[in-house]
């Protein structure tokens, strides 16, 4: 980048925050009215905010069409000199916060149905929910009729709600950026794990930048990706708003989930479906090559595992069990015996949190001494925040965040376990994401609840909702400790991550970074849920229907997800597997810190989740390690990064824009009133 010293340097100032707080308003309350008011047909392929439906990836839309919006204004030779590499970088940075926090599941989805909860539950259930959680009945039903004016709605009764619901993500945001900033330069500049999400998005921004000069290296590929980008998607789109358009992908017959194609031969055992969602193809390209085949590896051990499981009798009527069931169904390898492989995940999640404290422990115990100690560590200089200030921060909002929910109605031992829970599933998760672009189908499917479950309830098997504790316990664990990251928790988490991760291929300081990233992720946090409720109030939340609004988190589905994850059973009949997980990844872990050849164990939770079996993500990897192997092979790094980068980073602009287009389509034609 052709930009000067100084500019990247300069102090952030308050007039440019301020502007930051105007445009993270402004995309928060567009976002969340462009979600609800979609056609439900369009909500898979075609909701923007999410680019890739596969749980587990999270590609956000808006951050890469805000570089879009920036190409075009860039002609325009009075707004094109003010956007500079940093003012890209902080569009880029406020586009990504906001992302997280209005989009298809957050705040609708069941955060949304929360609120109706004294409606929507059984009534022994509605008395241990908080009003402060969901609202007295009477004001749910105003709600969910509609006022037909924001001043009719009883915002004395609603705020309570927002206010506790902007605490829950807020606190946890505190502790997210906290843990960032500690492991910022281990990760980011040590390690250098790509994230390749943000390589995606430098490789737009220096597009952008490159299109007004007289010289554009990458111009031809990355146009050709935009072409691409925009055609190969096109099929998915016009499948799902046009009756009568050929069905290409059998996207309308042969697919299960968001485009995994059915392989479920009636005399096999399979269970892998093949992913026919193009944008997951180009994200694999951009995958380092050794954590593709260490993927692809620890699937083929996962497949050994179960076929010799099920030649020797277990899982019998597997074979009479339709695609979608292989992976979810009883039995399946997941959740039943022999195998258990998501409680298996369970310790394999756990060990990688205690192995990454031991390996690391030289580096972390650095920042305590520099944190608490009389000398000061010159690594410091170029941390966002001082160690000090990051530890004070992560011991305060862990303590806060405690008490939060001890005020909620928990026990101060479970609401220990949801916080610690929370923040082992994102801290790894997040080395996950970095080297992937996909952790896994979300930590509640094994971690979250079988971690809290483990410490709080070793015993206990689908008890009888008897406090709040009960009601309301489970819900957090769930809904917003170990969702997707595009549900809560996870998405300040990753802000942090792909802002810094911005700021060091940019070489815009990241302490200006973070005073951005700060500005943006509070005001989105805060806005959604006033947006949420100020929509939902007016037109009447019984207007729409799943998945816009999801039944509430108490009823016997959200409820099931929690005592039914990662087994049905008590976990203190699982632990044996729960500690061959652990044991195998403290072990791989430390024999990979010494020998790199072997494959990286961090793969097998990709590998071990439905992330690759019910939605086929395996063949993407397949497919992409094949071609970037021939790529290096032929000419090298220099050709990948000069043609496959920018086609790529092409291809998810060109499948954003098409996506964005097919969306404003089905707006007019399905109209929801």
């Amino acid at each position: 980048m052709s930009k000067s010293n100084q500019s990247l340097e300069e102090r952030v100032t308050v007039k440019t925050l301020i502007w930051v707080a105007i445009l993270a308003v402004v995309l928060t309350a567009f976002w969340d009215a462009f979600t609800l008011f979609l056609p439900t047909v369009a909500f898979c392929t075609q909701n923007v905010s999410n680019l890739i439906p596969t749980p587990g990836v999270c590609l956000m839309g808006a951050p890469f069409l805000m570089l879009s919006i920036a190409m075009v204004l860039m002609r325009a030779p009075s707004i094109g000199r003010r956007l500079t590499t940093t003012n890209l970088v902080y569009l880029y940075v406020t586009a990504l916060a906001v992302a997280y926090f209005a989009n298809t599941t957050y705040p609708w989805g069941y955060v949304a149905g929360l609120f109706f909860s004294k409606i929507l539950s059984s009534p022994e259930h509605i008395r241990y929910i908080p009003d402060f959680i969901a609202p007295p009945r009477e004001v749910a039903e105003l709600l969910w009729r509609g006022t037909g004016s924001v001043w009719a709605i009883p915002w004395s009764a609603v705020l309570p709600r927002d206010i506790w619901n902007f605490l829950i993500i807020a606190l946890f945001g505190c502790i997210s950026i906290s843990i960032v900033n500690i492991f910022r330069r281990q990760w980011i500049d040590v390690e250098a794990i790509p994230f390749p999400h943000v390589m995606l998005a430098h490789a737009v921004l220096v597009n952008v930048e490159s299109s007004v000069k007289r010289e554009w290296p990458s111009k031809t590929m990355f146009l050709l990706g935009i072409l691409l980008g925009f055609l190969l998607v096109m099929p998915v789109s016009m499948v799902t708003l046009f009756p009568w358009f050929p069905d290409i992908l059998m996207w309308r017959t042969g697919t299960c989930g968001p485009g995994s194609h059915w392989i479920a031969p009636p005399d096999v055992p399979w269970h892998l479906g093949i992913l026919k969602y193009p944008p997951m193809y180009a994200l694999a390209l951009l995958v380092p090559l050794h954590f593709l085949i260490s993927v692809l590896f620890y699937i083929f051990v996962m497949e050994v595992a179960f076929f010799a499981s099920f030649y020797m009798g277990y899982y019998t009527g597997y074979l009479q069990i339709g695609f979608c069931g292989r992976n979810w169904c009883t039995p399946a390898p997941y959740h039943d015996p022999p195998l258990y492989m998501a409680v298996v995940n369970t310790g394999c999640i756990l060990g990688v949190f205690v192995m990454t404290l031991f390996l690391q422990r030289g580096y972390i115990l650095e920042t305590l001494k520099a944190a608490f100690g009389r000398s000061r560590s010159g690594e410091e200089a170029g941390e966002p925040m001082t160690w000090r200030a990051s530890w004070i921060m992560f011991i305060v909002s862990f303590i806060a965040m405690i008490l939060f929910f001890v005020f909620t109605g928990l026990s101060p031992w479970l609401s220990f376990a949801i916080v610690l829970s929370g923040l082992i599933s994102w801290f790894v998760a997040a080395q996950v994401w970095g080297r992937a672009g996909v952790y896994w189908d979300s930590p509640c499917y094994n971690f979250t609840p079988g971690f809290v479950r483990l410490l709080v309830y070793p015993t206990v098997q689908w008890p009888q909702i008897t406090s709040t504790e009960l009601a309301i316990g489970p819900v957090i664990t769930t809904m917003w400790g170990g969702h997707q990251s595009i549900a809560g928790w996870g998405g300040s988490f990753y802000t942090a991550l792909g802002s810094y991760r911005m700021a060091k291929l940019t070489g815009v300081s990241s302490k200006n970074v973070m005073k951005v990233m700060v500005t943006a992720l509070f005001t989105s946090m805060l806005v959604t849920h006033l947006v949420d409720m100020g929509l939902l109030g007016v037109v009447g939340a019984s207007k729409f229907v799943f998945p816009t609004i999801k039944a509430t988190a108490i009823d016997v589905d959200r409820w099931g997800n929690f005592w039914s994850k990662p087994t049905g059973r008590p976990m203190t009949d699982v632990i044996p597997w729960v500690a061959v997980g652990f044991i195998f990844m403290v072990v791989m872990k430390y024999l990979y810190s010494r020998i790199l050849w072997l494959p990286d164990p961090l793969a097998a939770i990709p590998a071990w989740s439905w992330t690759v079996s019910l939605h086929g993500v395996w063949f993407p990897f397949l497919v992409a390690y094949v071609i970037k192997s021939i790529v290096l092979k032929v000419g090298g790094s220099k050709l990948y990064e000069e043609k496959v980068v920018p086609l790529v980073g092409g291809f998810i602009v060109g499948s954003a824009v098409e996506i964005l287009i097919t969306a404003i389509t089905s707006y007019a034609l399905f109209p929801r009133f």
